[in-house]
């Protein structure tokens, strides 16, 4: 492992980590086999934990770095369920034998002194069960434990002292998952994964090079004014006037030969600056890049101005050979998440007394679809939910407004409904109206038509 191999660059290697990210595991998943009972409680546990946050963070190591491990363990004092958390390459150490996995070793680092490690040990004993004990380390060797003042040196630099005896779990499988992806590994002779930007460095250093010295040559090539100093005002103690002597833009020169022509004196040059063939350098380095990281360059947020308005069906094809990634990558993360659950309902067995059971056989992990995140194709999703009353328009709104609070939901809700409830009434009220103005013209009509019957009628008896 090297400490920080994926993050000490910027540019295309965080855009991959973080592409990979949205691709694996943007919309999270869910527990869903013929056992609904347990479904219940594994669907509980991932909102309760927050699993779809680790299975992110999860995806980010992998990708970044190419491996992590989770951890379920039991701590009375935290809580009282398992505690699932994610333990980071640069703290684990795992050690195998004939191509097996022996033990995992998590390393904690003293704050007061770096070279004091505390060390959390899984092994087997002889029965196949899992054993969990705790070491003192000082600059990579461990403390004997027999050795009680340099023990009591180690308990200083830590909040608390370790317990050095030995925990047997009535459990065969390690409460470690050890995530590692299936790329093949010459860095680590294959005991480590491999991440989605192993030997971009050069291509980053590359592409930093290429944008640098387009910059440079920007600036180069800028607009350049050689102006004479024989127009260069100047006040009764010779000083110069009104030209600024920091701007680079602005060169003097020495007055001319042919005094009297002072429009020759001043000439604007204007670089000519090859753009084209840094800009060509750059999109062949990203292009390259995030090929070999198994991406198409619209999962990583690079599309050109022809695709802004292109439909969904014409994005999603741009997408393929990142949909081959996700399928491979869910195949392995589906595995991951069902030895993560049902550890963790094996530490519960553990924590209620009761037997302990393999639970595999009744886990089903699935995976929300993949959508391109634009807004239109998420507001697309999400109308489709609402007019099929499996989400209600409460929920779509916090949806579609990440970070909106319930309140501010609730808020906007509110509006919406207010502005439809308007919009019915002015139709009502529109209605109304018109159907007064045919009463009234009807009315009209009846009047006018009695008034000329009342005329007729007088006209008739005057004659008679």
């Amino acid at each position: 492992y090297i400490p920080g191999q994926a993050f000490a660059y910027f540019g295309i290697v965080p855009m991959i980590v973080n592409a990979k990210v949205n691709l694996v595991a943007s919309n999270g998943f869910n527990c869903e086999s013929d056992d609904k009972e347990i479904d219940e409680i594994l669907n509980d546990l991932k909102d309760e934990a927050g699993l779809d946050a680790l299975f992110s963070e999860g995806v980010y190591w992998e990708s970044g770095i190419g491996d992590f491990a989770y951890r379920v363990s039991y701590c009375p004092k935290l809580s009282d369920k398992p505690i699932i958390d994610i333990i980071e390459p640069q703290h684990l150490e795992v050690n195998y034998e004939r191509k097996k996995i022996k033990s995992f070793v998590i390393k904690e680092v003293s704050k007061i002194d770096p070279s004091y490690e505390k060390r959390e040990i899984h092994f087997k004993n002889e029965f196949g069960y899992v054993c969990i004990t705790h070491r003192y380390a000082i600059d990579g060797e461990y403390v004997p434990n027999n050795d009680d003042s340099r023990i009591r040196e180690c308990d200083l630099k830590f909040d608390e002292p370790i317990d050095l005896s030995v925990t047997t779990l009535p459990i065969k499988d390690f409460l470690i998952i050890f995530k590692k992806n299936a790329n093949a590994n010459q860095l680590y002779k294959g005991e480590r994964g491999v991440p989605d930007v192993q030997g971009l460095a050069s291509i980053e250093d590359a592409l930093t090079e290429s944008v640098s010295d387009l910059i440079d040559a920007i600036r180069k090539g800028g607009i350049k004014e050689f102006i004479s100093d024989e127009l260069i005002p100047q006040d009764e103690n010779g000083e110069d006037l009104k030209i600024n002597h920091f701007n680079k833009t602005i060169v003097t020169t020495k007055g001319s030969a042919t005094p009297g022509d002072s429009s020759a004196l001043w000439n604007v040059v204007q670089g000519d600056i090859k753009w084209e063939a840094y800009t060509q350098t750059i999109k062949n380095l990203m292009s390259v890049a995030i090929n070999k990281a198994g991406l198409s360059p619209t999962t990583v947020g690079l599309t050109g101005l022809e695709s802004i308005n292109s439909s969904a069906e014409s994005q999603d094809a741009r997408e393929k050979p990142s949909m081959r990634t996700r399928e491979i990558a869910l195949k392995s993360w589906e595995k991951t998440l069902k030895e993560l659950f049902n550890r963790y309902l094996q530490v519960m067995d553990y924590i209620s007394g009761e037997e302990i059971n393999d639970y595999s056989d009744l886990i089903n992990i699935t995976f929300n679809e993949y959508t391109n995140p634009t807004v239109e194709n998420v507001t697309d999703v999400l109308i489709k939910q609402v007019q099929g009353r499996i989400k209600s328009q409460l929920t779509a709104i916090k949806e579609l407004n990440k970070g909106m609070s319930d309140e501010e939901a609730e808020e906007e809700f509110l509006r919406i409904m207010a502005d439809n409830s308007q919009q019915v009434v002015d139709e009502n009220q529109t209605n109304e109206n018109n159907n007064t103005t045919e009463d009234s013209a009807l009315k009209s009509a009846n009047f006018v038509n009695s008034d000329t019957e009342n005329a007729n009628f007088e006209a008739s008896n005057a004659s008679e």
